[in-house]
């Protein structure tokens, strides 16, 4: 017997799987919302979870991470009336169990949770081998501990890996970590990037079996697949390799099945890779691949200086100084900078100031690489103009009259000025302004004009 949440607005849909679940032993719970779903999948222990995607007070794919990262880390299976192949997409890779339609085959549903908790049953057998050495990934957040399980399923298989994500992410770092903790980690880790090497010689360092490759080019050298075997193969930023380079390299990995592991790497979504560089990826989601999506670092800002702190330490003894404090300042401003260029700019400056500061005791931020304090104190002045604008359309706002005032002001002024112009004749005043002599007298007495 399982315990199952239902997360959906439509209450006939709750009711059907409420009876379905129950027809089959289960307990279940429903949400109408998703606030109230996840609230509930926090305190419980929930084995699986129905999750709707339109909700009213969220979109339920941004919810799929966090629910997989409540204490029970239930299933999520995925029940809409959407058919989207792009949410299909986002919620396979974002950890879902499965992503049903609206209206959906009882069979079907049936068959899927008694497979999800066939897994789960499975999964608990496992014993530990011990923890996953996270070879200098840092950060709690939600994002960053998805990708930690998702490397932890990678290191208990030797099928490929597809890690995305933007310039400066650590992808390399987190294949490096896959090949640290796998069966593997005693050969070799290779790493080749796809988009420094001639398209013609790639393809033949990439397969040839021989040492040496055309004149020219690098000797006594044989090529990475040979070199990979029992190993590790990254090929970074895949979406720059040839058409042929990869089905010549599809060929190779299933020939070779077993005997190497590529892990491979772009900096473009999966979704959006062009269709010439979509052939490997296309080759990995039919072999079960495992895709990972190392995340930029405005989305981690809770792990912002932690990651700072880490590598402090890091460099500290890489480079034999004593330990360091940092200031308060240091602290706003690593927090206030958008950091364009993910982890590795956040590490590149902090390497700067360790390297700036040599045997001084704490940090201060004009250790820091100039243009980011000035890029801070550049926005700070940005955002106060704007506030300043901002406050001046509100006090504008507050100057103006209401209607009604500023009319009877403006037709004050307008009818004494055509009584002076006709020098006090109301018959030519009235014949100007075209309205009667009686309205005429009727303003004239209002406004103190006669």
């Amino acid at each position: 017997m399982a315990d199952i949440l239902i997360i959906d607005d439509d209450m006939v849909i709750c009711d059907i799987l409420t009876k379905m679940m129950e027809n089959i032993g289960h307990n279940t719970h429903y949400a109408v919302t998703g606030a109230d779903g996840l609230k509930q999948a926090e305190t419980g222990m929930f084995d699986i979870v129905f999750l709707d995607v339109n909700l009213p007070d969220i979109n339920g794919l941004d919810l799929i991470k966090t629910i997989k990262q409540v204490p029970s880390s239930p299933e999520v299976i995925i029940v809409t009336g959407e058919n989207t192949p792009d949410g299909a997409q986002i919620a396979i890779n974002s950890g879902a169990w499965n992503y049903i339609e609206k209206p959906f085959l009882r069979q079907n549903l049936t068959l899927q949770v008694h497979r999800a908790l066939q897994f789960r049953s499975e999964k608990r057998r496992i014993p530990v081998t011990g923890p996953l050495k996270r070879n200098a990934i840092v950060g709690e957040s939600s994002d960053i501990k998805y990708c930690i399980d998702q490397i932890c399923a990678a290191t208990y298989s030797d099928v490929p890996v597809l890690i995305s994500g933007e310039s400066g992410t650590g992808k390399e770092l987190f294949a490096q970590t896959v090949h640290l903790n796998s069966d593997r980690y005693t050969h070799n880790f290779i790493k080749l990037d796809c988009s420094v090497a001639e398209k013609t010689i790639l393809e033949t360092m990439l397969c040839m079996d021989k040492d040496g490759i055309k004149s020219g080019e690098i000797k006594d050298k044989t090529g990475w697949i040979k070199q990979s075997e029992s190993g590790t193969l990254f090929l970074d930023k895949i979406e720059k390799l040839s058409v042929n380079a990869q089905q010549s390299l599809l060929s190779v990995i299933t020939r070779k099945q077993g005997r190497i592991r590529v892990i491979a790497s772009t900096c473009q979504e999966f979704s959006l890779l062009s269709r010439q560089a979509a052939v490997l990826f296309d080759g990995f989601d039919q072999s079960g691949a495992i895709f990972i999506k190392a995340p930029a670092l405005r989305n981690i800002k809770e792990d912002c200086i932690k990651i700072a702190l880490s590598y402090i330490d890091i460099f500290c003894k890489k480079y034999g100084v004593p330990a360091k404090g940092v200031s308060p300042e240091f602290i706003d401003i690593i927090e206030a900078f958008k950091w364009p260029g993910n982890v590795k700019e956040l590490v590149t400056a902090v390497d700067a100031a360790v390297s700036c500061a040599k045997n001084e005791p704490t940090l201060y931020s004009i250790h820091l690489p100039s243009y980011i304090k000035s890029g801070v104190i550049k926005e700070i002045l940005k955002r106060n103009a704007k506030d300043e604008q901002a406050e001046k359309k509100e006090s504008h706002v507050g100057e103006f009259p209401p209607l009604k005032v500023f009319m009877e002001t403006s037709e004050k002024q307008y009818l004494s000025a055509v009584l002076s112009h006709v020098s006090g004749n109301v018959s030519k005043a009235c014949r100007i302004s075209g309205i009667s002599s009686s309205s005429m007298y009727d303003r004239l007495k209002k406004y103190g004009l006669i």
